[in-house]
Parts: C-alpha cells; sequence; structure tokens
C-alpha cells in the first residue's frame, strides 16, 4: 500500500507528528479517545480570565516549541523576573519570607544544605547515579540534610515529576534532568523553563498546529486493537478501522497497554509499560476583580516547602484589569488535597498566609488533578517502575513509531519534548 499513516492521539506531540507528515504531502489519520484535542494541554476560562490547567510554560534552551510558536504566530509574554518591586514569597511550614532576587534569604545551614544538595544532583546528572533499583531518596535524603533542604528537594519532585522522591527510580530522574539541561534550568524563569507563557492559553497553539494538519482528526475514538506486520497496520478504534503503512503512538505511556497488539509486543517492554504510571498532578485557579498583590510589591510567585501547595505563581501577569493566582500540587501532597471536600477552603487559607487577607475573597474558583482526566490518567510525566526513562529508539520498529513527550530526547515531560518526538517519530516517513 502506499504510505498513510495513523496517529493515536491529539495532544501536542500526535498533532505535530500528523502537522509534518502533512507538509510532505503523506496521508494521515489522527484517531483521539478524549472528546477534545490537546491531551496535557488544558486552557479554561475560569471567571473571565483565560488559564492553563495542564502545560503552562516554554522558555529557555527549548528551541523546538519556541519556534515553532513563532513559526505559527502564537503569542508569548515573559514570566516577571523578581525585583524590589516585584519580590517573590518563599515559605517553609511555619515561616514566609520574601525576597527580590532569585533566591531567598534563607539561614546559612539551610542555604548551605540547599547549595550542597543541587550541587551534589548536578554532579550526579554528569556522571549517572546509583543502582536501576534505587528510588531518588538516594539523591535527596543524604545531600539535602536540613529540613527545609529536604522540603526543597521535594518540592521540586513533586513540580517535576508530579511525585516524591520515594517513587521516582534514581536513575530515570537522573536522566531526565540531564535531557533538560540540569535542575536549574528547569527551576529558572531567566533562561530557563518558566520563562514565557502563551497570553492567549496554551490551547493556542495546540489549536494552530491542528488546524495544519490535512487529514481526518477523529475524536472519540479510543485505540483498542492495533494489527500490524512488515506491509503496514490496522487500527481498530471505537467505530473505526483505519490500515496505515505506519502508527504512531502518541499515548500516555501508561495507557499503552489498554491496546491489544497483534502480534502481541515484546513481553520486557509490556511489562514496563504496564507497571509505569503517570505522576499525580493538579492546579487551582483564583480569580480576583484585580491584581492586588502587584500593589503590596509582590510578584503573584511563591515557592513552599510543606503544605499542599508547592508553587503559586500570577496567571496573568500580562494584565492588569483581572487577578489570577495558579496553584500547583503535585505527588502525595496533590493526592492529600483532593481527597478534601474543603479543598478550596485549603487553598485560600494558604494563599493568604501567603500574600495576605485579600486572597481570600477570590470572585471564582477552580481545580483540577490530572488523575481524574480519562485517557491520561496523571501528568506531568510517565514513571517507569524502575531504571531509565522511556525512549523513543527502545520501541520504534519498522511500523509502529512512538511520538508524545516522555519518549522525547530532550525536554521530556514539558511541550517542547512534546514537538520534539512527535517529529522524531516521523522521520524518513514520507520521504524518497
Amino acid at each position: 500500500m502506499g504510505t498513510h499513516v495513523v496517529v493515536v492521539g491529539a495532544g501536542l506531540s500526535g498533532l505535530t507528528a500528523a502537522r509534518e507528515l502533512s507538509r510532505r504531502g503523506v496521508g494521515v489519520t489522527v484517531l483521539e479517545a478524549a472528546d477534545r484535542l490537546g491531551g496535557k494541554v488544558l486552557s479554561r476560562d475560569v471567571g473571565g480570565a483565560t488559564v492553563d490547567l495542564g502545560a503552562h510554560w516554554i522558555g529557555g534552551s527549548q528551541d523546538a516549541v519556541l519556534a515553532l510558536a513563532a513559526e505559527l504566530g502564537i503569542a508569548t509574554a515573559a514570566e516577571p523576573l523578581p525585583s524590589r518591586r516585584a519580590r517573590q514569597v518563599f515559605a517553609t511550614a511555619d515561616r514566609v519570607v520574601r525576597h527580590a532576587a532569585e533566591l531567598p534569604i534563607l539561614p546559612p545551614r539551610d542555604l548551605l544544605a540547599v547549595g550542597v544538595g543541587v550541587a551534589r544532583l548536578a554532579l550526579a546528572v554528569r556522571r549517572g547515579g546509583p543502582s536501576p533499583l534505587a528510588t531518588a531518596e538516594v539523591l535527596t535524603d543524604p545531600w539535602f540534610r536540613t529540613p527545609v533542604a529536604r522540603g526543597v528537594a521535594i518540592t521540586f519532585f513533586r513540580l517535576i515529576f508530579g511525585a516524591d522522591p520515594d517513587e521516582v527510580p534514581a536513575q530515570a530522574a537522573l536522566e531526565y534532568l540531564a535531557a533538560a539541561d540540569g535542575l536549574r534550568s528547569i527551576a529558572s524563569v531567566r533562561n530557563g523553563a518558566q520563562e514565557r507563557f502563551f497570553v492567549a492559553g496554551t490551547e493556542a497553539l495546540v489549536d494552530a498546529v491542528a488546524a495544519d494538519v490535512r487529514g481526518e482528526v477523529i475524536t472519540g475514538a479510543p485505540a483498542r486493537r492495533i494489527a500490524h506486520d512488515a506491509s503496514g497496520v490496522i487500527v481498530h478504534a471505537d467505530g473505526h478501522a483505519v490500515r496505515g503503512s505506519h502508527v504512531v503512538l502518541a499515548l500516555p505511556l501508561p495507557e499503552v497497554p489498554a491496546v491489544e497488539f497483534d502480534p502481541p509486543l515484546p513481553e520486557p517492554i509490556r511489562r514496563r509499560l504496564v507497571h509505569s504510571r503517570m505522576g499525580e498532578y493538579a492546579k487551582t485557579v483564583a480569580v480576583y476583580d484585580r491584581p492586588w498583590w502587584r500593589d503590596a510589591g509582590l510578584s503573584g510567585t511563591a515557592l513552599l516547602t510543606a503544605g499542599p501547595l508547592q508553587m503559586v505563581v500570577d496567571g496573568h501577569p500580562d494584565r492588569t484589569d483581572v487577578g489570577v493566582l495558579v496553584a500547583f500540587s503535585g505527588g502525595r501532597a496533590a493526592v492529600d488535597l483532593f481527597g478534601r471536600p474543603d479543598r478550596h477552603d485549603v487553598v485560600r487559607r494558604e494563599l493568604v498566609r501567603l500574600f495576605g487577607d485579600a486572597a481570600a475573597r477570590p470572585r471564582a474558583m477552580d481545580d483540577s488533578t490530572w488523575t481524574d482526566e480519562p485517557w491520561l490518567r496523571g501528568a506531568p510525566t510517565a514513571l517507569p517502575p524502575a531504571g531509565g526513562r522511556f525512549r523513543a529508539t527502545d520501541l520504534n520498529t519498522d511500523v509502529i513509531r512512538w511520538a508524545g513527550t516522555d519518549v522525547a530526547d530532550r525536554w521530556p515531560g514539558y511541550l517542547d519534548g512534546a514537538v520534539r518526538a512527535g517529529r522524531a517519530a516521523v522521520a524518513g516517513i514520507g520521504r524518497t
């Protein structure tokens, strides 16, 4: 048969793959299980403001997504840096510190412990780490030696992986950090992963990519069975059977075992996928009539080492007609928070502790935990049961290609990784 590619999954990675094929004149059909496009991208109107309850930032060395946004004319804006006019907040269980530099002023013992821990982690990223069976506790507990420093380490793991250190394989954590230029690049605003945001919400990028796909994009069509041999594939989805020369799998990896493969995937790969899982990741949004925290000289950004939240950001630093605070929660903290019926009250109390009494009176609140999203089961990245992270090169065959940000060679778990993985999955297909 001629070249026709079936893409399973219409998140940014699958749509990027489909767009690349369309630009080469290759026929493509996209099958998406959910009733919407975007995967872990979700922009929603809350109280009259567009907010991102999913993937949020781009920046630093994330050249692939930065170039794609520029090519498609999707507007971005810079996340504000801390300054004397826009201080940030650092909070422990019993202290709230406001600071104008990128790093807060901590007691010398805590500052030294954080510095040593980050330095040791950076060295391990370059040199490699412990046995494949070890969890990341071996990277955090001995190196971040004070309660505050350990709180910083747990906060970073919850924000990056959606999991606590004892839930993440150490080898996978180190490989992940290496693929994203290290912890400093991930955590930084200046020249880092938190540098810019999409003015109209991240869905604007997804919509623009989807508009460039010259083929059928079918929602509400979860793939159930994939028959494959050297001549091609047949993908059976609800109400559809699509034949192709290749299939691109752009699914969250823990969802793959729900698909029947004929012949089956190699047993070591199938077993690893069966025992993988997505992280626990959640956001709570509070919308106010105006960004009153700026009057107090605050940027709206906070980092917390204890409690239900790990980070808060100004969700619309480019606007003055509405105020938006977005609170992040991951790992066990997200599980605990979203198990409470009064979780909005819990978040409001934390915002009051960080920013003052005005935080108690939002005009609207909303939240989302990705564990509740059908077909995704969590965010931001797939966690293997042990060993190193997943790579597309370990999974690809002649007719089955793997996409999705989890298998990206650089910036896995991020929008940039989604773009890179989508392009890599279709490299060579349809080229003469």
